[in-house]
């Protein structure tokens, strides 16, 4: 420890921060107060050759050479008898000497001091190694901050991932293929078919999971559709008569009595015969299409209200047995097909009303 380690004590932190940045004092910032002083000490008295003509080292530097340069010890003065004559003078002339010589004693024990003094600086590395402890946030607002960052890093990656996907764009794409009342059409034909094979085509066993007993599931029977179900006319007959009167009949009825056709034509024929007219003319009938879903569900609730309530077999064309299967094999019966019905009547008025 130097003498001037009490001015680096009475200094702040940051007053010794800048002191260490001028000195060029190396790995400094994870040090405490208390080892910033020792390591700052020793690095300005091991330097002080290079660093005294710094400005800003002046009042550390001018408080070491006061130190150094204090008094010596005094030693207490040498008793010598007195001489007369000639003899008298040569104590005065001996004092003379000896000033010189206690000036060098006091020299020679100034650097002995300091020599002593460099001595324990010399071995603050040591303990500066053994106090190094592992650096501690500041506060809890740089813990905040990192924990911040490191939400926003996930969040950016998560939301890059998600763009690379493309979910975003096939979930759109399917929303707008969703948005049409021929889409509900058809999903309600699905489902009306799903129901008829599932009652008239049978299921043929084909082989047995066995049973795990470490997971706990039971033996599965697994069974597959009989194809061969195809040559009998078990299976043509409810089919056949499902896709007449909730297929086929109702798309006969919707293209000859296309209402919405009608209508386009007459708003064409008033039109004059420009470039834009005639486009957006042919654009109004490439949106109203081939069939008017209005008139398609509305015969298709007719159509089947006649035939599955007073069991029509069409000219004994089908047995009254193929009436009754059709009629309980879609999901609701005969109710299940009114509503499917009643919901594409809604969803063609809704669309026709938005249209115009």
């Amino acid at each position: 420890m130097s003498p001037a380690l009490p001015y680096l004590r009475g200094l702040r932190k940051s007053d010794l921060v800048v002191l260490a940045e001028v000195s060029n004092l190396q790995d400094f910032e994870d040090y405490k107060k208390t080892e910033l002083e020792a390591a700052l000490d020793d690095h300005l008295s091991t330097n002080r050759a290079s660093l005294s003509s710094e400005q800003k080292l002046a009042d550390y530097y001018r408080r070491l050479s006061q130190t150094s340069r204090s008094s010596p010890i005094k030693r207490e003065p040498k008793t010598e008898p007195v001489m007369s004559g000639d003899d008298g003078r040569r104590p005065s002339r001996s004092r003379r000497t000896i000033k010189p010589k206690e000036e060098v004693e006091a020299t020679d024990e100034s650097d002995s001091s300091a020599s002593k003094q460099s001595t324990p600086a010399s071995r603050t590395p040591a303990r500066r190694r053994s106090l190094h402890f592992p650096s501690l946030p500041p506060s809890p607002a740089v813990i905040t901050d990192a924990i911040d960052r490191q939400t926003t890093k996930a969040r950016q990656s998560m939301s890059e991932a998600w763009d690379a996907s493309g979910l975003t764009e096939r979930s759109d794409a399917l929303r707008s293929c969703l948005s049409s009342v021929r889409t509900i059409e058809l999903i309600t034909l699905a489902m009306e078919l799903c129901g008829l094979l599932s009652q008239i085509v049978p299921m043929r066993y084909l082989t047995t999971f066995p049973a795990v007993s470490t997971v706990g599931t039971p033996e599965y029977a697994v069974k597959v559709p009989d194809v061969f179900i195809l040559l009998e006319a078990s299976f043509w007959g409810p089919f056949s008569l499902w896709l007449s009167t909730s297929i086929f009949l109702p798309s006969v009825l919707a293209y000859f009595c296309n209402l919405s056709l009608k209508i386009s034509q007459q708003g064409s024929s008033h039109a004059y015969g420009t470039r834009r007219t005639t486009s957006s003319a042919a654009a109004k009938a490439a949106e109203v299409g081939n069939f008017d879903p209005l008139v398609f569900n509305v015969s298709k609730a007719l159509i089947s209200y006649l035939v599955y309530t007073s069991n029509c077999t069409f000219w004994n064309m089908y047995r009254q047995m193929t009436v009754t299967t059709v009629s309980g094999a879609v999901p609701g019966g005969l109710p299940g097909l009114m509503t499917g019905a009643a919901i594409g009547t809604l969803g063609s008025l809704y669309e026709a009303i938005l249209r115009r």
